[in-house]
């Protein structure tokens, strides 16, 4: 029998650790779409577990000398050695009774399988993967699979060139596993002692310095070692040789210290669990910054909402500057209004005013004057400010979208994400969207038609008041047309149907009535300002309402459902979190049974 058996608790404990690695394998291959090698790497281990065989693997660069390092631990020329990759075959060697002649595929092409009873024991497998500097790629990929497979490694360094960088690499991928690391360096025969004490020196601080390692590092030479084979056959991998002239004892003392202090069985147990406690501790880590991200465009998401008030609410601080400020330029007007009413409408210049067109240039040189500009400078002030303010938030919208797009464009690679590629192409259709929005500040356009109405409104009322001004005057005089007549207002229409009357009649009454059309030319000179002023507040409310229902309508129906997207992500997040880390609870919980089962070997049988 090859295998390890197991029976009792172990065996069940066995069992529930196949499981465990089968459900973390289903988590993380719907954690990221770059996670499928981890998932095929757990469900092989889990498979391995099936079979119960404690896994040696030697790593290192091509022509370290692996082939020579497996034959000396054996005591046997069992494996062709070489100068030259001439497979890209794995050289598996499973312990058993009898030495096998010639290898069986056990997978066709890839993996050949030999049997030899000097391995360590029953179950113990050693690995002999393709060199780590191999020129096919094929072998690294190899050599990387059985890397993660394995319940110890044995890294095999040259002395001659101790540590280069895709050692250093693999030596890395190793500890990231979680696995149980031997240095061995070999062709220690090609140095002098002092050279050797220098380059296991150098080793061991380049292990520290750079990967926070410190394994055990021996220093052999597997050549010497396979020169004295036949003692070493003859004792057995654990029985040592006189002399020792490789240093192989020592390697030997060493495994035969660890399969006696912890049985493979057991090994094997915690070195799968250590296996899959790095990529629980990976893939949490991974989740972390996920739900770290998602954290941050939910809190951008929410301050979006909060800017659209915000924006609302500076919009109406703009507004209400602005209207103070057109509030003023109207009471300027009406101020000169009155003044003009005052200083025109006398009898001694009415007698010669009764050229309409005279008075009109009078009163839009004397009163109208600049408020036309003053207007004009006011509202492109405002619109000035509604557009600075809504690019910046075009700007933020665009900018936080762009963020959002590139880690959407990450989910809709992963397995389960399928259905957030229609939610990313809304984003997509949500950015052209604000790009759009954001274009269409670069005209004049919203000044240049807030412009043309108050130039519109200004020129209107004053051909309007001074038509009625001057048909006060025409009647005054008694020389009003019909047509003037009519094109007073309301207001006056009565005080002129009389007037000529009290005019011939002169004395007190003519003064009275003087002063009446006065008060009641002052009086339409005040409603028609009202109204205009009423009408320029109006367009400014209304151009305000417009960009905020723009802004509020794109928040609400455009970006509200590409940010309620962010829970849904963040609660799988969660979710996958939360699985892993009852995982990671059920692997404690397994490795405290493994230190409580109590194995009895043959030897105390």
């Amino acid at each position: 029998m090859t295998d390890i058996v197991l029976e009792g608790p172990i065996a069940d404990v066995r069992e529930r650790e196949v499981r465990l690695l089968h459900e973390v394998a289903e988590i993380v291959g719907q954690v990221e779409a770059d996670s499928s090698e981890d998932k095929k790497r757990l469900q092989q281990n889990a498979a391995d577990l099936q079979e119960m065989f404690f896994l040696v693997v030697v790593v290192g660069e091509f022509n370290a000398g692996k082939s020579s390092l497996i034959n000396a631990l054996l005591g046997d020329d069992l494996l062709p050695m070489g100068i030259t990759p001439t497979t890209d075959a794995i050289e598996l060697v499973r312990w058993s009774t009898r030495r096998s002649k010639e290898p069986d595929w056990r997978e066709p092409g890839i993996v050949r399988e030999w049997t030899h009873p000097n391995t360590g024991g029953p179950g113990v497998v050693i690995v002999d993967t393709p060199g780590t500097g191999s020129v096919f790629r094929k072998h690294e990929r190899i050599a990387k699979g059985f890397l993660s497979r394995s319940d110890l490694v044995i890294f095999l360094l040259s002395a001659k060139r101790a540590l280069a960088e895709t050692e250093r690499l693999y030596l890395e991928l190793a500890r990231d596993y979680g696995k149980k690391i031997v240095v061995i360096i070999n062709q220690a025969d090609l140095l002098k002692k002092n050279e050797q004490k220098e380059v296991q020196a150098f080793v061991q601080q380049q292990l520290v310095e750079l990967l926070d390692l410190r394994p055990e590092i021996f220093m052999v030479s597997a050549k010497l070692a396979l020169k004295d084979k036949d003692r070493a056959a003859a004792g057995g991998l654990f029985a040592g040789i006189a002399g020792d002239p490789g240093g192989m004892n020592a390697v030997r003392e060493y495994l035969q210290a660890i399969f006696q202090r912890v049985p493979p069985a057991k090994q094997k147990l915690y070195a799968q669990l250590d296996f899959t406690d790095s990529l629980i501790h990976k893939y949490s880590d991974h989740l972390d910054t996920q739900i770290g991200l998602i954290t941050s465009d939910t809190a951008l998401a929410e301050d979006l909402r909060q800017e659209l008030e915000q924006q609302a609410g500076s919009l109406d601080v703009h507004l209400a500057s602005a209207n103070r400020e057109l509030d003023r330029v109207f009471v300027d007007l009406k101020t000169r209004g009155h003044t003009f009413i005052r200083e025109n409408l006398t009898l001694q210049r009415a007698a010669h005013t009764l050229d309409r067109e005279a008075v009109r240039d009078e009163f839009e040189k004397q009163v109208v004057g600049s408020a036309l500009d003053q207007i004009t400078g006011i509202s492109e002030q405002y619109v000035n400010a509604v557009v600075d303010n809504s690019r910046r938030y075009w700007r933020s919208i665009i900018d936080r979208l762009n963020k959002l797009e590139t880690m959407l464009s990450q989910e809709v690679g992963t397995v389960d994400a399928t259905g957030y590629a229609e939610q990313r192409a809304a984003l997509q259709d949500a950015i052209a969207i604000a790009d759009a929005e954001l274009k269409s500040y670069t005209d004049n356009s919203l000044v240049e038609n807030l412009r043309n109405t108050f130039r519109g409104n200004l020129v209107g009322f004053s051909a309007g008041f001074t038509a009625a001004l001057g048909g006060i005057i025409a009647v005054v005089v008694g020389v009003a047309a019909p047509g003037a007549v009519t094109a007073a207002s309301g207001a006056i229409l009565a005080t002129l149907v009389v007037g000529p009357a009290l005019v011939v009649g002169g004395g007190a009454a003519t003064v009275l009535y003087w002063r009446k059309l006065k008060r009641d030319a002052s009086k339409e000179l005040e409603q028609r300002l009202n109204t205009l002023q009423y009408s320029y507040h109006e367009s400014m409310r209304d151009l305000t309402n417009r960009e905020r229902n723009r802004l509020l309508q794109y928040g609400q129906q455009i970006l509200s459902p590409v940010f309620s997207q962010l829970t849904v992500i963040g609660d799988r997040y969660q979710g996958q979190k939360k699985a892993l880390q009852d995982k990671a609870a059920l692997s404690q919980q397994l490795r405290q049974e493994i230190d409580a089962i109590q194995i009895i070997t043959e030897e105390q049988r």
